[in-house]
């Protein structure tokens, strides 16, 4: 049984903590302070240490909770600073443990956490990168010298008041991508043994009403598009409209994915990549090319497989793309210039816009709404559009080509 008590022979007036170690020898260890009821609770929590090291049981997973358990008790009974001390002091005896036991003590912070989660990401795009460290850049911004605490220090508490930090401030999207970001990051914690549970795992997204303003285009409207769009942009549109792909997997699209002879593109979009199935792997799509489609791509055709379609917005980033395509909007006289900064108004890029019901996420909702009036079956829409459910994949298996084409000749001609 554990016991404090002062060392005589020292000239100290901190408590010791007498115990007995994994390998059966009896410590004499300091508790670093003076605090009888402090050094009581840091004797336990070196004795549990001890008690699990010595059944084989103390994993770093299970060690990092005794240190965050320990501390939490301290710091609520006799504040911060001394819960600080006695984390250091309960660390030290602790990772001495987890070595004799056959392990090492990883303790991340989390901003050391985040920072080789994502070193972690080499198979990621460089736009995925770029935009998981801005988001992980705003999220330690957030939490200032709270992120230099241990990771096991961190609660839902912290990641709600960030969502709502963020929900005053950019659109509901943002927020929710933010959201999922943290929730990868943390579940990669989880799985390494760096955290019991995710801080992140129950944090709801927000409830956005994008969806609900979002619209098609008018097939005014996508003649006024096509009129003021350049050569680029009109092959964008023509293979946004008529495969309902979205505006980076047009952008990406290269020949070798385009059997012209066949009359068909075999894709496999973004999005599935980042979210496999539960077999691991990514949904491929088999489109067929509508007639007008397949007219404007072989004016296009050159004799180079791995070229892409459209060069200029091949590997550009999602926001970049998403600018360049509202210009076209604003020359067709769909929507309204755009200012950095209104004068007077002190609202600047960072702060949060207002939904447009129209962007090139509009054209796939053309292609739905289009598919819908045809008269084509769900199942098939679904499957076209990338929308394959379980439940839809049981019931109707995979999609014949031959369904699909008809399909997708039923959209009307737009080409002009």
């Amino acid at each position: 049984m554990a016991s404090i008590h002062r060392d005589t022979s020292k000239k100290t007036k901190n408590w010791f903590c007498r115990f007995y170690d994994p390998e059966g020898f009896r410590r004499n260890r300091s508790t670093g302070t003076e605090s009888n009821k402090v050094a009581d609770m840091i004797c336990g929590g070196m004795e549990r240490a001890s008690t699990l090291a010595r059944q084989g049981k103390l994993s770093n997973e299970k060690a990092l909770k005794l240190i965050r358990e320990t501390r939490e008790r301290i710091e609520e009974s006799h504040g911060k600073l001394p819960a600080d001390s006695a984390e250091r002091v309960l660390k030290g005896t602790v990772e001495e443990f987890v070595k004799i036991a056959g392990g090492e003590l990883a303790a991340y912070t989390t901003i050391a956490w985040l920072d080789a989660w994502l070193k972690g990401h080499t198979a990621a795009t460089k736009g995925t990168l770029k935009e998981y460290q801005r988001i992980v850049e705003l999220f330690l911004k957030f939490l200032g010298t709270r992120a230099d605490r241990l990771l096991t220090t961190l609660q839902p508490v912290q990641i709600e008041q960030f969502k709502a930090y963020l929900s005053g401030r950019v659109a509901p999207s943002t927020v929710n991508k933010s959201i999922k970001v943290l929730k990868a990051a943390f579940s990669n914690a989880v799985a390494k043994r760096q955290l019991e549970f995710s801080p992140a795992e129950h944090v709801t997204s927000v409830v956005s009403d994008e969806d609900f303003l979002r619209r098609p285009f008018t097939l005014d409207e996508i003649t006024k598009l096509l009129k003021a769009a350049d050569a680029e942009w009109k092959t964008m549109i023509l293979v946004g409209f008529y495969t309902g792909l979205r505006l980076r997997d047009c952008a990406n699209l290269n020949w070798e994915k385009v059997d012209l002879l066949g009359g068909l593109i075999d894709v496999t979009p973004m999005k599935t990549r980042r979210n496999p199935t539960s077999n691991g792997t990514a949904k491929k799509l088999l489109i067929p090319i509508a007639d007008p489609l397949l007219k404007h791509l072989n004016t296009l055709a050159g004799d180079k497989p791995d070229a892409p379609i459209c060069p200029i917005f091949n590997g550009k980033s999602a926001s970049w793309l998403s600018g360049q395509f509202y210009e076209v909007m604003v020359t067709a006289g769909l929507v309204e210039k755009r200012d950095s900064k209104k004068k007077g108004t002190g609202k600047g890029r960072d702060t949060r816009r207002n939904t447009n019901p129209i962007s090139f996420h509009s054209l796939r909702y053309n292609t739905a709404s289009a598919m819908r009036s045809a008269g084509v079956s769900e199942a098939i829409s679904m499957d076209l559009l990338g929308h394959e459910t379980e439940a839809v994949h049981r019931n109707y298996g995979k999609t014949e080509i031959q369904a699909k084409r008809d399909a997708v000749n039923k959209l009307p001609d737009i080409s002009i």
